[in-house]
């Protein structure tokens, strides 16, 4: 059940995982915003030989500006990590778009040279087809859908075309590339979803890998900075590991790491901590936003279950309190 809420919706995302779309995100926005800021400029001297001459040097105006708004978003570098920005990002990406091709669209219905000018009526198709490029939950599709659905219908009622039969199929047209493209926007997030589970996770014990838990704590501790807040790390390491391997064999050893990991596990606030096996039988908890003297509770409450459950097991007995 959890993969579909998960595709649903980014909030039952780990934050860890929506720093990693975000960044993702962010790369993706840049390139196209610099492709785009070329193309439109570009674009200037085949409208020279396209567009009426009364026409000519507005559009050209607004490609330029658009332009300007699309390097502005190649070099706004600030937070790549950040899913509020990275949604920013996005949806600057289109609106600039969306309000070139409302101000060309008006431009030449006013002067009347909308139906024979060429070019321009593509206009929501692309930018509706560029949802697929990035990976985006169920939600958001539906979010960008909307808007771009909507704009579409406002220029319609603007044009006074609304009900025509050509208006129709442009709205029935734009919902068909939407389904297509948001198809593949959410297959993009399930994707990203398995790759970063598999290059993030350590193999036994399910918990985040050495990788993971070195490149978020440096995001944690830059973001604790930014906001002035707490941040708190726990150590964990299982005396007496080795030789508790060597009496009682590996098989025996990888399941008192499962199942310590498995009280890490339940002493991780979803959604906010990120606990991880560091190397060997050495683990380790970053705890964003609390203090020290919370963190030691947490580490006391994870130590005493850990000996209570081992209680429970004869062999498991003979290791040691964990160090914390």
């Amino acid at each position: 059940m959890y993969p579909i809420l998960e595709l649903f919706s980014a909030r039952s995302h780990t934050h860890y995982f929506q720093h990693t779309r975000s960044f993702y995100t962010y790369r993706r926005v840049r390139i196209i915003a610099l492709i785009l800021a070329i193309m439109q400029s570009g674009w200037i001297l085949v409208d020279q030989w396209l567009l009426p001459a009364n026409v000519q040097m507005p559009i050209a105006i607004a490609r330029v500006v658009s332009s300007v708004f699309f390097l502005g978003l190649f070099f706004w570098g600030q937070r790549p990590y950040s899913p509020r920005l990275a949604l920013l990002r996005q949806l600057l990406l289109f609106l600039i778009l969306t309000a070139f091709h409302s101000f060309s669209a008006a431009l030449l219905m006013i002067y009347g040279h909308e139906q024979s000018v060429a070019g321009y009526q593509f206009f929501p198709f692309m930018i509706i087809s560029m949802m697929a490029i990035f990976p985006l939950a169920i939600a958001e599709v539906l979010g960008l859908t909307l808007l771009l659905m909507l704009v579409e219908l406002v220029t319609q009622l603007s044009r006074g075309t609304l009900g025509e039969v050509a208006a129709v199929n442009n709205l029935w047209l734009l919902l068909v590339l939407a389904v297509v493209a948001g198809w593949a926007a959410v297959n993009q997030l399930n994707m990203l979803l398995v790759l970063y589970r598999q290059a993030t996770r350590d193999a036994l014990t399910g918990l985040a890998n050495r990788r993971l838990i070195l490149e978020q704590l440096d995001t944690d501790m830059a973001a604790s900075q930014d906001a002035g807040k707490p941040l708190a790390v726990l150590l964990f390491d299982l005396d007496k590991f080795k030789g508790f391997n060597d009496t009682y064999g590996h098989a025996a050893g990888d399941i008192v790491l499962k199942y310590f990991a498995g009280i890490l596990k339940k002493h991780t606030r979803k959604k906010l901590d990120l606990a991880g096996r560091f190397g060997g039988e050495e683990f380790l908890m970053v705890l964003p936003g609390m203090s020290g003297a919370d963190a030691s509770v947490v580490a006391d409450a994870i130590a005493r279950l850990a000996v209570k459950s081992a209680c429970r097991y004869p062999v498991v007995k003979r290791l040691a309190l964990p160090q914390v």
